[in-house]
C-alpha cells in the first residue's frame, strides 16, 4: 500500500488543469494496472520502466500525457507547466522554441523520442509543432540524463515515448481557432496475434498568426525612397506576413513478442514546411516576403530484445538517418515597416540576398546493453555514435552575395560511450555510478580575420565526464534524492554551422564542461480514502565553464553565439499537488534561479562590469498555478463534464546586458496570464468536445529579447476516440 500511495501522487502530477479520462484510460491500460480503491478510479502504472524511474535517484518527472489528448496543446506548452521548465517562443504557431530546465536552455537540453536523439530532425518535425497526443508519456530529467540515452546533455533532458499499445486504436481530431489556427491529427495502430504490428501518425497544423504586436515604425520619407528612422512611441500593428503550414506522416511496421526480438520496427517519417518571416530577432525590424521550407525523410530502426543469450542481459538498439533538404528565400529590394509599407533598396534582400537551398545529413547509432546480477547489481553500457553534414546543393542560387564559406564542408561527428553501475540492496536505499567517454570532430568555415575571410578548419577533442547518484526512503511518504555530475555539452550543428537564415554559427567554439549538484526531498500521501497530496522540493547547483551564449546584433537583428565563460546557477523549484478522489485537483509550482556571470575579466583583460551580474535574456522566477473540477456522469453514464484553470508568472527580467541594451527597452516586464477550459467526454471518452481561452486578459507576453508572443485566442476541439482490446 505504501507504494500504491506514492505511485498514484507521481501519475497524479500529470493532470494539470484537464480532465482526467478515468473510464477511458480503464480501457485503454492493459497490463500492469493496480484498482485503487480509495480513489475510485483504476490507476495506471508503468509495467516497469515508470516504477525504476520513481524509485531511482535521478531528479525526474514523467508525465502521462494521455490525460491531455483532448486539449489543443502541442509537446512544448505541455512541457511549460512543470517546475523548474520553461518554454522560450518566438511568436505564434510554428515559430522558434527553446526548453529551458533549471537555467539551462536551448541545445543545452537533450530531446529524444522513444530514446532516439531528435537532433537534425529538422526544423519541420519538431516538439513545437507536434501535438500532444502524438505522445503517451512524457519524462523530464532535470540534471544528471541516464547513460542508456547516450548523451551530452548539460542541463537535462526530455523523453517523448509514443504510443506503443499491442491493442488496436484509432484517433482522430481537428481543432479550430483565432488568427485562422487549423490543426489535425490521425492517428492508428493495430497488433496482429501473429506478432504484426502497424502504427500510423500525421498531423497537419495551419495558422495566419495574424495577432497584433506592439512595437516602433520605420518612418519613410513623403517620396517613398529613404527610412527616417524609428518613432519613440510604440505602436499596435496586425502581422501581415507570418503565415505557417506543417504536415508530417510516421509510419512504423514490424513484429512484436518473437524469440529473436521483443520488438523489431522499421519506421519512416515525412514532414514539410513553409513559414513567413515576419520579423528577426529585433521586434522593431518587420519584413514583408522573407520565407523558408523545409522538409525532411527519416527512415528508422528499432530493435529490443530481453533475455538476449542469458538471463538478465537485455539489448537495444536504435538508429536513424536525416535527410533535411532547406530553401532560404530573400530576393526582394525593399525595406518594410510594420505597417505593410516599403521603400526600394540599392541590393537585393530584405536582410541578405539568398536563394539559397542546403542539403543536411545526419546518421544517429545508439546501443544499449544492461545486465542484473542477483536483483542487488546492475551494469549499462551504452554507445551513441552521430554524424552530420550540410553542404550548399544549388551553386547558382548561393553564387550571388554568397563568401567562400559558403561552399566549404560542415561536418560534426561524435561519440559517447558510457558506463554505469547501480546497488539496489533493498527498498530503502540505491546508488548508482557513471562514466562517460567523449569524442568529437568538426570540420568546417572559421573567420581568421575581422574582415570575415574563412577558412576551412578541423579539430577534435576527447574528455571524460562523470557522476554519483543516491536515493533514499526516509520513511513510508518522504523520498531523498542527491546526484552529483561533471559534464560536458558539445556544441551543436546550429551553433557550429547557424541556420542559413538568421543565425551565423562559428565551427571554433568550444564544448561546454560543468559541475552539477542536486538535492530533491519528496512527500506523497493519502488519507481517509478520498485526499492526496504531493510535494517536492529540489535544490540546484550549477558551475559551467565555456558556456555558450546565443547573442543578438540590434541593428541587423541577426543571432549568434558564443563562448560566454564561467557561468554559476543557484536555484531552487518546488511542487506542491492536492487531490480529492477523481473530482478535484488544484496545485502550482515555482522555480527560483540565480544565474550569475562569473567572468571577471573581459577579453581586453580589463575588469568586467558585468562580474557576478545576473545573466541577460533568461527568467529567474517563474510558476504556475492551476485547478481542475471534473462532474462525472453529466447528462448521462459514462459522459464527464470538466472545468480547468490555469495561471502562469514570470518575473521582469534583462533582455540585455544594461551596459549593451536601450534602457527603456532592456527590462521585460512582469507577466501574468490566464488559460481556461471546457470538456465534455461522452461514452467514456469515445466523443469529446473542448473549448479553450488562452490568456484572457489579452496581457503582452514575451519570451526571447522581447518577442510578442499571441494576444487572447479561442479555440475549439473536437476528437474522436476508438480502442478496443485485442487480449480479453
Amino acid at each position: 500500500m505504501i507504494r500504491l500511495k506514492f505511485y498514484s501522487c507521481i501519475l497524479f502530477i500529470s493532470v494539470f488543469t484537464f480532465p482526467v479520462l478515468s473510464q477511458t484510460h480503464k480501457a485503454s491500460s492493459e497490463a500492469d494496472t493496480v484498482k485503487h480503491d480509495s480513489l475510485d478510479e483504476v490507476i495506471v502504472l508503468g509495467k516497469s520502466k515508470v516504477r525504476e524511474i520513481g524509485e531511482s535517484a535521478y531528479n525526474v518527472v514523467s508525465i502521462d500525457t494521455r490525460l491531455l489528448h483532448n486539449t489543443t496543446l502541442s509537446l512544448t506548452q505541455t512541457l511549460d507547466r512543470i517546475s523548474g521548465v520553461k518554454i522560450r517562443e518566438t511568436g505564434g504557431v510554428g515559430s522558434d522554441s527553446q526548453i529551458s530546465i533549471n537555467g539551462f536552455s536551448g541545445r543545452h537540453i537533450k530531446v529524444f523520442m522513444d530514446g532516439m536523439p531528435m537532433e537534425g530532425f529538422g526544423s519541420s518535425f519538431q516538439l513545437n509543432n507536434m501535438p500532444v497526443s502524438l505522445a503517451e508519456r512524457i519524462e523530464v530529467y532535470k540534471g544528471v540524463v541516464p547513460v542508456e540515452f547516450g548523451s551530452d546533455a548539460l542541463g537535462g533532458a526530455v523523453n517523448i515515448v509514443t504510443k506503443q499499445t499491442k491493442n488496436t486504436y484509432v484517433d482522430v481530431s481537428y481543432s479550430y481557432g483565432s488568427f485562422n489556427t487549423h490543426k489535425s491529427n490521425v492517428s492508428f495502430g493495430h497488433t496482429a496475434k501473429n506478432g504484426f504490428t502497424v502504427q500510423l501518425n500525421a498531423y497537419q497544423n495551419y495558422s495566419d498568426n495574424n495577432y497584433k504586436v506592439k512595437t516602433r515604425l520605420l518612418e519613410f520619407s513623403e517620396d517613398g525612397l529613404s527610412a527616417l528612422g524609428f518613432t519613440q512611441e510604440k505602436q499596435w500593428f496586425k502581422r501581415f506576413h507570418d503565415t505557417y503550414h506543417n504536415e508530417a506522416v510516421i509510419a512504423k511496421a514490424g513484429i512484436v513478442n518473437k524469440a529473436w526480438a521483443d520488438r523489431f520496427l522499421i519506421g519512416l517519417t515525412l514532414s514539410r514546411e513553409k513559414a513567413d518571416i515576419q520579423n528577426a530577432n529585433v521586434m522593431q525590424i518587420a519584413y514583408g516576403g522573407r520565407e523558408r521550407k523545409a522538409k525532411s525523410l527519416i527512415p528508422t530502426l528499432n530493435y529490443e530484445k530481453k533475455n538476449l543469450i542469458v538471463q538478465n542481459l537485455n539489448f537495444s538498439l536504435t538508429a536513424n538517418y536525416n535527410i533535411t533538404r532547406n530553401n532560404n528565400l530573400d530576393t526582394l529590394a525593399r525595406q518594410y515597416n510594420w505597417k505593410g509599407e516599403y521603400i526600394p533598396k540599392g541590393s537585393k534582400g530584405e536582410g541578405e540576398y539568398s536563394m539559397s537551398e542546403f542539403d543536411s545529413k545526419n546518421v544517429y547509432v545508439t546501443a544499449n546493453m544492461n545486465y542484473r546480477i542477483r536483483e542487488k547489481h546492475y551494469f549499462a553500457l551504452n554507445n551513441l555514435y552521430s554524424n552530420y553534414t550540410r553542404k550548399a546543393t544549388d551553386v547558382a542560387a548561393n553564387s550571388e552575395n554568397s563568401t567562400a564559406a559558403t561552399f566549404m564542408r560542415r561536418t560534426n561527428g561524435k561519440n559517447i560511450l558510457g558506463f554505469s553501475y547501480k546497488f539496489e540492496p533493498g527498498k530503502r536505499w540505491n546508488a548508482s555510478a557513471f562514466f562517460k567517454y567523449y569524442e568529437v570532430n568538426v570540420r568546417g568555415p572559421v573567420s581568421t580575420t575581422t574582415t570575415a575571410v574563412y577558412e576551412e578548419q578541423e579539430k577534435s577533442f576527447s574528455t571524460t565526464g562523470y557522476g554519483v547518484l543516491l536515493t533514499y526512503f526516509l520513511s513510508n511518504s518522504f523520498q531523498l534524492k542527491t546526484s552529483f555530475e561533471r559534464a560536458y555539452r558539445l556544441p551543436s550543428e546550429r551553433e557550429l554551422f547557424g541556420d542559413e537564415v538568421l543565425e551565423t554559427g562559428d565551427a571554433s567554439l568550444k564544448p561546454e564542461n560543468s559541475q552539477n549538484i542536486n538535492l530533491n526531498i519528496s512527500y506523497s500521501n493519502v488519507w481517509n480514502s478520498t485526499h492526496s497530496a504531493y510535494i517536492d522540493v529540489g535544490l540546484i547547483y550549477r558551475d559551467t565553464r565555456d558556456y555558450i551564449r546565443r547573442r543578438v546584433e540590434q541593428n541587423r537583428g541577426g543571432a549568434f553565439y558564443t563562448n560566454h565563460g564561467n557561468v554559476l546557477n543557484l536555484g531552487i523549484d518546488c511542487e506542491a499537488r492536492y487531490f480529492y478522489k477523481n473530482i478535484f485537483s488544484a496545485g502550482g509550482n515555482f522555480t527560483y534561479q540565480n544565474i550569475r556571470s562569473m567572468e571577471r575579466y573581459n577579453a581586453n583583460g580589463a575588469l568586467d562590469v558585468n562580474y557576478k551580474g545576473r545573466m541577460p535574456n533568461l527568467p529567474y522566477i517563474f510558476g504556475n498555478l492551476d485547478a481542475s473540477y471534473n462532474i462525472n456522469n453529466a447528462f448521462g453514464k459514462g459522459n464527464t463534464l470538466s472545468f480547468g484553470y490555469n495561471l502562469r508568472y514570470v518575473h521582469s527580467f534583462l533582455r540585455d546586458w544594461i551596459s549593451e541594451g536601450a534602457s527603456d527597452d532592456v527590462i521585460i516586464p512582469i507577466q501574468l496570464s490566464h488559460d481556461m477550459n471546457l470538456t465534455y467526454t461522452l461514452k467514456n471518452g469515445r466523443y469529446n468536445v473542448s473549448f479553450e481561452v488562452k490568456n484572457i486578459a489579452d496581457e503582452m507576453l514575451f519570451d526571447n529579447f522581447s518577442l510578442q508572443k499571441p494576444g487572447r485566442s479561442f479555440t475549439v476541439k473536437l476528437r474522436y476516440f476508438f480502442f478496443n482490446n485485442n487480449y480479453k
